[in-house]
C-alpha cells in the first residue's frame, strides 16, 4: 500500500491515488500540483516505486525494485529534476530525448517511469514535445509531472493527465457542504449544455452569496471536464474523478474536444485567479462570460 506519512495532503486526493494504485488503474500521465515542492516530489518518488514494483501489493517497500527507487538508481526510472535558474533540464532536447528513451522497453521492470519535476519551468516547445509521446505512449510508459500550479501548463497536456491537487483541503469541510460542492458543480455542468445562458448565469451568481463555494467548484468542474473528455475519447482505463458522471457523459455528447479543453482552461484560470486575489464579483462575471462563450451562447 502507497505510504502517505510525512506528507501534507488532502484526505480526498489520497483516496483517489490510493484507490487507482491499488485498482493497478494509475492513469499514463499524472500531474502534482499544490502543495510543497518536497511533498510533491516525494509522492512523485513513491507513485514510481509503485508502477515499478512487482509485488503482490504495489509497492511492497521489499523487491529488487522497490529498493532501486528508493536509492535511486531503478533503470527504469528516468528523473529530471529542474529547479529555478536552470536551463537545460526540461528544455525542447531534453523533452526529445526523453520522448527517444520512451521507446526502449523496461530493462528490469514491467514499465518504464519518467519524473518530470517543476515542469512549470519549461517552456512551450518542451511542452509541444511532451505533448506527442502522451498522445500515444507506449503501453508500458508512465509520467510523473510536478508543478505548483497545472496552470503552467498548455491545455492539451491536462486534457491528457490526471491532476491531482495535493492542497486542496474539500475533505475537511462537512457532508453537507461536500454536497453543496457537488450540486453546484452538477448545475453548472448541466448549464452549459442549456440553449441560453440564463441558467449558467442563476448558478453562479450563488457564488456572490457564498464566495468559499468557488475555488471547491472549480476544482470540481475540472475533474468533471476530464471526465468528460476520457469519456469522449474513450478511455475506459482512466478512473472517473468527478462527482458528476451523469453530467461529465453529457458534456461529452454535447461538445467538441476543442470546446471541453476551453471549460478546462477557463477553469484552470479562474482558479488561479481566485488564488491570486482577483476582484470577486469581476472574476464571477468573467467565469459566467467566458463559461457562455466557449459553450457557443
Amino acid at each position: 500500500m502507497i505510504n502517505f506519512s510525512n506528507l501534507s495532503i488532502n484526505p480526498a486526493t489520497a483516496q483517489i491515488i490510493r484507490t487507482a494504485v491499488e485498482a493497478n488503474r494509475l492513469p499514463h500521465a499524472v500531474i502534482l500540483e499544490g502543495g510543497s515542492e518536497s511533498d510533491r516530489l516525494t509522492l512523485a518518488r513513491r507513485l514510481a516505486q509503485a508502477l515499478l514494483c512487482r509485488g503482490e501489493a504495489p509497492p511492497c517497500g521489499e523487491c529488487a525494485d522497490c529498493r532501486k527507487v528508493l536509492r535511486g538508481f531503478h533503470p527504469d526510472l528516468t528523473e529530471c529534476l529542474a529547479q529555478p535558474g536552470d536551463t537545460e533540464s526540461l528544455k525542447v532536447d531534453s523533452i526529445r530525448q526523453i520522448r527517444a528513451d520512451a521507446s526502449i522497453y523496461p530493462n528490469e521492470a514491467n514499465r518504464r517511469v519518467f519524473l518530470l519535476h517543476n515542469m512549470q519551468l519549461s517552456n512551450e516547445a518542451a511542452q509541444n514535445a511532451l505533448l506527442k509521446i502522451l498522445e500515444e505512449p507506449p503501453v508500458y510508459v508512465r509520467f510523473l509531472l510536478t508543478c505548483p500550479s497545472a496552470t503552467a501548463l498548455l491545455p492539451t497536456i491536462l486534457s491528457r493527465a490526471c491532476v491531482y491537487n495535493l492542497g486542496q483541503q474539500i475533505e475537511t469541510r462537512s457532508d453537507e457542504a461536500n454536497e453543496a460542492i457537488h450540486e453546484t458543480a452538477r448545475q453548472i455542468a448541466r448549464a452549459l449544455g442549456a440553449p441560453n445562458e440564463y441558467d449558467l448565469m442563476a448558478v453562479t451568481g450563488a457564488f456572490e452569496k457564498d464566495y468559499a463555494l468557488l475555488p471547491p467548484v472549480l476544482t470540481q468542474l475540472q475533474l468533471t471536464v476530464r471526465d468528460a473528455l476520457s469519456v469522449k475519447s474513450g478511455a475506459g482505463q482512466l478512473p472517473l474523478l468527478s462527482a458528476c458522471s451523469g453530467e461529465a457523459a453529457a458534456l461529452a455528447r454535447r461538445f467538441t474536444v476543442r470546446q471541453l479543453l476551453e471549460f478546462a482552461a477557463i477553469a484552470t484560470e479562474m482558479q488561479a485567479a481566485v488564488n491570486g486575489n482577483a476582484n470577486r464579483n469581476l472574476l464571477i462575471t468573467r467565469l459566467c462570460s467566458r463559461l457562455s462563450a466557449a459553450a457557443g451562447k
